[in-house]
This record gives C-alpha cells, sequence and structure tokens, in this order.
C-alpha cells in the first residue's frame, strides 16, 4: 500500500510562501532541511526508505523548488530559513520533529534548534558544518569570495544566463565526476539531473544572499548546548566539507556519534542511499523515535 502524501504551504509572518510535503503518517517526524541552492529531490532515498513507519516531511527554502520567489531574496539568511523551518512544522502540524540537514541545511537545524530545543527529537546533520561553511578554503580567499558574492547579488540576471549556458555545454556531467565532485562510480547520473534542472530555474538573488550569510554565520557557540541525540554523518571524500569538520562537529556536540560514508563525496546520501537510510534506522531505533512503536515517547 502507498503512503499517504500531503502536499502544502505555510506563510510566513513577513507574507512569504513556502512549500512542503509530507510522506507517510507515522508518528515520528523527519524533517529535512536542503543544502544551498538545492531542492527536495536529495532526500527521495530516505523518504522512500521511511515513508511505510514514519512521517518524513521536506520543504523548499524562498526562491527554491516549489517556493516562490520572496518580494525580497536579497534578505534570505540562515537564520531565516530557520525561522521559516518551524512554520513548516506548523503547517504540516508536527509538534515535535527529528531534524536532518544537508550542508547549509545543518546550519538551518542548529538555528531551528536555538529558536525552539524543545520541538527538537533528536539532530542529524548530514555533510554540513557548524558554520562559516566556506572556511574548508585557504584564508586568503575569503576577501574574493566576498567580493565575487557581492558581484553575484549586483547581477544576478546575468550570473543566471552564465549558469544556464555552461549547465548546456556537452561534457558537463563528465566534468563533475573528473572534478570528485560526487564519486566517478557511485553516484548514479540520474539523480543528480534534478539538480541540474534546478538549477536551469533558480532565481540566483536568494542563492548568492545565502552566500553571503555562510561566509559569516556560525552556530558553533551552540553545540555544547544540544541536548538531544544527535547522529554526524560525514563523507570520508567531501570536497566541500572535509571529514575533519564533521570529526569536529561530533567531538563539540555532547554524545554525538560519528558516521563516516566510505568514498562518500558531498552527494554521498544518493550515491550510498541504503547505506545511510539503514543508518538512521539504526540510529532512530537505538534511541527510541523507531517509527510506529515511538508513539508514546512524541504525544505532545
Amino acid at each position: 500500500m502507498s503512503a499517504v502524501v500531503r502536499v502544502g504551504t505555510a506563510e510566513t509572518d513577513d507574507g512569504a510562501t513556502i512549500s512542503w510535503r509530507a510522506d507517510g503518517q507515522g508518528p515520528v517526524t523527519l524533517l529535512c532541511s536542503n543544502g544551498i541552492g538545492v531542492s527536495t529531490f536529495f532526500w527521495r532515498g530516505l523518504t522512500q526508505h521511511f515513508a511505510a513507519t514514519h512521517t518524513i516531511v521536506t520543504w523548499d527554502y524562498r526562491g527554491h523548488g516549489q517556493s516562490p520567489v520572496p518580494q525580497h531574496p536579497e534578505e534570505l539568511t540562515v537564520a531565516l530559513c530557520a525561522r521559516d523551518l518551524w512554520c513548516v512544522a506548523d503547517a504540516a502540524g508536527v509538534a515535535r520533529a527529528v531534524l536532518l540537514g544537508h550542508s547549509m541545511g545543518t546550519q538551518v537545524c542548529l538555528e531551528a534548534y536555538r529558536l525552539h530545543p524543545g520541538r527538537v527529537l533528536a539532530f542529524i546533520p548530514v555533510l554540513g558544518a557548524a558554520g562559516r561553511a566556506f572556511g574548508n578554503f585557504p584564508a586568503a580567499l575569503e576577501p574574493l569570495l566576498r567580493v565575487a558574492t557581492e558581484v553575484g547579488m549586483g547581477n544576478a540576471a546575468l550570473a543566471e544566463r552564465v549558469l544556464r549556458t555552461v549547465l548546456r555545454l556537452p561534457g558537463v556531467w563528465e566534468a563533475v565526476k573528473a572534478l570528485r565532485i560526487v564519486h566517478p562510480d557511485l553516484c548514479p547520473r540520474e539523480e543528480f539531473e534534478p539538480y541540474f534542472a534546478h538549477l536551469l530555474q533558480l532565481d540566483l538573488r536568494g542563492y548568492f544572499a545565502l552566500a553571503r550569510d555562510l561566509l559569516s554565520h556560525d552556530a558553533s557557540d551552540l553545540l555544547p548546548e544540544v541536548r538531544v541525540p544527535t547522529l554526524v554523518v560525514a563523507g570520508e571524500r567531501d570536497l566541500f566539507v572535509p571529514v575533519e569538520r564533521s570529526r569536529e562537529l561530533a567531538a563539540r556536540i555532547p554524545g554525538a556519534e560519528l558516521l563516516v560514508l566510505r568514498e562518500g563525496s558531498h552527494a554521498a546520501m544518493v550515491e550510498q542511499p541504503e547505506l545511510f537510510a539503514l543508518s538512521v534506522e539504526r540510529f532512530l531505533q537505538e534511541r527510541g523515535l523507531g517509527g510506529y512503536r515511538a508513539a508514546l515517547l512524541v504525544d505532545p
């Protein structure tokens, strides 16, 4: 029997509209937040695995995926995304949830925890860091990144035309594999195609606004205060968030567990979907969050 699917929108206090989808109707909700410039497709494998036992809520940041471009996309920040997360939870009827965040979504989840720690059942940061997401690059490049971000903000329409031209060039997928952005053997092209399609229609004003915020945003101060079960997921060959940063994240959260996906890139959740999902399932079961068996735990 197919899992129940609900789709809807959440209206924020400042008038933005956020699109969300809930798969399944289990008593434990997994609320998934995306990386920068990404929509919900990277959660597809996890959704298919858990929809029979849990409720899986995926959603799009303002101006991403199914969420319309807001009136002021240049004001988009990590903290604003965190507030939108709880708007989505309210609209979907979710009182408490396990928060999962891919890449920048890790920082969104941390800020969401800062806002409402009592609504968080567990925390699963996936291929992400607590802050300064571009801190993996040499410090000398930071001024250049800031300039590039500001130039992009001021010339978003031109940047969109350039990006769309590049993405349509032959050999783009081969270049992505050659640069080890994804694992050349483990990442199926059909799982990555939705990302290219999303970039082809993405309004880059919001993207550059988030990139600018990521240059300085840091929720590291919150890590010692996290008091929920935590599973940190790292990729052994992640170029964007090296495994050392995930080890640091796990070390600073009391009682956190670290999972390193061997050979995993920044797209490890689609390269190794079964291992990722089974590892999350084991973690949840060991902490009494295994779907229908955990109904009494999550009653408001």
